[in-house]
């Protein structure tokens, strides 16, 4: 089972507070199929407050490369709650 603690430990520069706030990342979970493929699910506001838009939280999912731990591909969707987000990892 991989861990959140393991993936920051591999990439720390990923999870810095500097990159957390340049993309409005709130919280970071590692979930896992039942496959073992590991995913790295974020919570963010993801520049929505832009051109005087309210901020607004969001779910963006990423793959981890199970061998190395290193954070990989964004997946293009845009998920509005969490539970969107575990429910397209389930699947994929």
């Amino acid at each position: 089972m991989v861990t959140l603690a393991q993936v920051r430990a591999v990439q720390p520069n990923w999870f810095s507070r500097k990159n957390k706030r340049f993309f409005g990342d709130i919280q970071y979970w590692v979930l896992q199929r039942q496959s073992g493929k590991p995913y790295l699910l974020r919570s963010t506001f993801m520049w929505s407050d832009m051109f005087g838009q309210p901020r607004k939280v969001s779910y963006r999912v990423t793959e981890i490369d199970a061998a190395t731990l290193h954070v990989g591909n964004l997946i293009d969707d845009i998920f509005r709650t969490r539970e969107d987000a575990k429910d397209w990892i389930k699947e994929h």
